[in-house]
């Protein structure tokens, strides 16, 4: 597997229209965070789930939001992924490796880079609840449609 496209976020309020960003290119397509940012309908506190989905939607992504435990997450997520992250922040799920008995989670955080956690690590910056004694976690699986081919990015003129 080649390395995974990384954007780093421009400020505190981009994590989630930059990982939308990350994971368009990983499918071939260059969109500006700028036009991500407008699609989402980011705010002075950021974005959430369901701008992220509306500024998914408007490239060709279908969006669907999950509360999923670890071992689903592990065996039936379609990667690469958004993930909450200590409920505040939102990054990349993009790999999930075993290695020597243990399993390995790659993660590209726009805010700080792409990441390798081991589970146990994960599951503290993942988990936010729990539901009949399982812990879960939130995480928002994308698929490609046609449109997604189909979408042309905005071209933006550069202020000088």
């Amino acid at each position: 597997m080649s390395k995974f496209p990384f954007y780093k976020q421009l400020d505190g309020m981009d994590c989630g229209p930059t990982c939308l960003r990350m994971i368009a290119k990983y499918y071939g397509k260059t969109f500006s965070v700028q036009q991500l940012r407008e699609q989402s309908y980011i705010q002075r506190t950021g974005v959430n789930l369901l701008g992220i989905s509306e500024a998914a939607a408007s490239i060709g992504l279908r969006a669907t939001g999950i509360r999923t435990s670890m071992d689903k997450l592990k065996q039936q997520s379609k990667l690469p992924c958004i993930i909450h992250w200590n409920q505040e922040h939102f990054v990349v799920l993009y790999k999930i490796e075993k290695k020597k008995g243990k399993t390995w989670f790659y993660i590209a955080d726009p805010a700080y880079g792409l990441l390798k956690y081991e589970e146990q690590e994960l599951k503290k910056c993942w988990i936010s609840t729990t539901q009949g004694g399982i812990e879960k976690g939130i995480a928002m699986l994308l698929d490609v449609t046609p449109q997604f081919y189909e979408a042309e990015p905005i071209k933006y003129e550069k202020l000088s």
